[in-house]
């Protein structure tokens, strides 16, 4: 008995460590069914984004072959990160003397320093300019 509950253990352990494959990302930017269209994947794509993107362009063309137009790097959009740092400044005031019975002092109060920084970056993706092709069959 307990060798099967060992082994119904073991097989529940393997089945759970099982990933599931990437399927790759890509999307539809622009569409003209049977026509042309953008299709938009990762900027660092792998091969899984690639196949699937050629996917769609099949799709859209069959019977037809797609031929691709043009690829490369769009920006899409911006996105800003921003950081700042608070430091407390120590009170270095002190009476150096007295002038008609009114203290002198020197120095500087204390108080708090902010430094904030932002920078902005574009954001950016791969896209893939297509048309189907009439005159060639797929």
């Amino acid at each position: 008995m307990k060798k099967i509950a060992a082994v119904g253990v073991g097989v529940l352990f393997l089945t759970a460590c099982q990933t599931v494959p990437y399927q790759g990302t890509a999307r539809n930017v622009q569409l003209k069914p049977k026509k042309q269209g953008v299709i938009s994947i990762p900027l660092n794509f792998r091969d899984e984004d690639r196949t699937k993107a050629e996917g769609m362009i099949a799709r859209n063309c069959k019977p037809y072959l797609g031929e691709i137009l043009q690829e490369g790097e769009v920006a899409v959009g911006k996105t800003t990160s921003s950081s700042g740092k608070e430091t407390n400044r120590d009170d270095t005031r002190g009476t150096v003397g007295s002038l008609f019975g009114i203290p002198i002092t020197t120095g500087e109060a204390g108080g708090k320093n902010t430094n904030s920084t932002s920078t902005t970056t574009d954001v950016k993706e791969w896209h893939i300019s297509y048309k189907c092709n009439p005159s060639k069959k797929g």
